[in-house]
């Protein structure tokens, strides 16, 4: 895996850009770290936003419906992206066994063993993070973000 590369910035750098472009540059090094080891163990074909759905399918399994609002994408550009993970051999559509006209969404093997990819790429990116700020840097970061998120979904559901 290819170290990222690490940029000096003035003091307080950050302070001139609004949050949402912070956000934004925060995610680089997740992203980067994540499409490096999906390259390395053979998912080059893994699309852009598959990584999220299928993170969510193997955290909790969940049906079609579920996802758009989740992944922050609309209900047509989430059943295109399923369509491309089940043509590429990553989930497949089975019917719900409670109710038939839906479908729930499960990680093949392929599927599965990609899940361990992101998951392992993803806590070796979160120790990192740890390491350089400190746990408690980084579980104040993890508070404010959930709470930042918590206002987004109020407001979505308002």
């Amino acid at each position: 895996m290819t170290e990222p590369q690490t940029h000096t910035h003035d003091e307080g750098w950050y302070e001139k850009f609004p949050l949402p472009v912070l956000l934004e540059l925060a995610r680089r090094p997740f992203r980067l770290a994540l499409r490096t080891a999906l390259d390395a163990a053979g998912f080059d074909d893994l699309p852009r936003m598959g990584s999220r759905l299928i993170g969510g399918i193997a955290r909790k399994g969940t049906g079609m419906s579920e996802f758009p609002g989740a992944i922050g994408r609309s209900k047509q550009a989430t059943s295109q992206l399923v369509d491309t993970l089940v043509a590429r051999g990553y989930v497949e559509r089975v019917p719900d066994t409670v109710d038939r006209r839906r479908m729930t969404l499960t990680l093949t093997e392929r599927g599965t063993a990609v899940a361990s990819v992101i998951r392992a790429t993803m806590q070796a990116t979160d120790a990192g993070l740890v390491a350089e700020l400190g746990p408690d840097a980084v579980a104040s970061m993890r508070a404010a973000l959930g709470r930042l998120a918590d206002l987004g979904m109020a407001d979505a559901d308002s």
